[in-house]
């Protein structure tokens, strides 16, 4: 990585460090922050503050993972294609082929990883370091994956499945055998069910509540949808 120049707009500093010295891939990003961010500030209760983020652009998902590990970041699960790092407050991204084939992340697809990282990186801004089930929850609650809604997921994967331990969410997020994201979408989306949105927002601030809250929260958010779309009975974890 030896190609880095200083994005400053409306009074934001972004420092890019790019991969490839021709590439202009830091306009689709620029781009993506400028036009999205404030749905993202507007979530948080926030004004707009000034994002000062280290954004990195590699040549390829492999470089990608090469450049992290290099940088110190060497547990990232295979899956990863994009990343924001809490350590250096950096966004991390990889170009996508001009051409992909049908494995491969497509230009258009990966514009929405570019917006789910940065809610990343706007919440950090904001709150500090969450847990991870927490900020994830968040960025699939705002990014739209989970369009299909609530009982779709619950009709398809939740209830077809083994309901994870509370501990495996909180401690083992990603590491195991099952779509760790459909259970911490479930999660924030109880929270903001139950509690409301500014009381939702309040908890980001006070991480002693939200130790208090977690307790349990799978289950309690499992059976309080099924629940209200009367499928099955209440649930237990294994």
């Amino acid at each position: 990585m030896n190609h880095i120049f200083i994005s400053i707009k409306r009074g934001e500093s972004m420092k890019y460090i790019i991969q490839n010295s021709e590439s202009n891939y830091s306009q689709v990003i620029d781009t993506i922050i400028s036009n999205r961010k404030s749905e993202i500030f507007s979530f948080f209760n926030s004004k707009e503050i000034d994002l000062p983020f280290n954004i990195y652009i590699y040549d390829s998902i492999e470089e990608l993972a090469n450049g992290l590990a290099k940088r110190g970041f060497k547990n990232d699960p295979d899956y990863m294609c994009a990343c924001h790092k809490d350590e250096d407050n950096s966004l991390n991204f990889f170009e996508p082929k001009d051409n992909p084939s049908k494995n491969e992340w497509s230009k258009d697809e990966y514009e929405n990883v570019i917006f789910h990282e940065l809610i990343h990186g706007i919440q950090f801004t904001l709150f500090g370091s969450t847990p991870e089930w927490l900020s994830e929850g968040i960025a699939k609650y705002l990014d739209g994956t989970y369009s299909k809604g609530i009982k779709w997921l619950l009709d398809n994967y939740i209830n077809n499945n083994p309901i994870p331990n509370q501990d495996e969410i909180e401690n083992e997020f990603g590491m195991l055998n099952y779509d760790s994201y459909d259970y911490a979408y479930l999660m924030v989306r109880y929270l903001l069910d139950t509690l409301g949105k500014d009381n939702f927002v309040d908890l980001l601030r006070n991480k002693e509540q939200i130790e208090i809250v977690k307790n349990d929260l799978l289950n309690k958010s499992i059976n309080y949808y099924n629940m209200k779309y009367k499928e099955v009975k209440p649930m237990k974890s294994r």
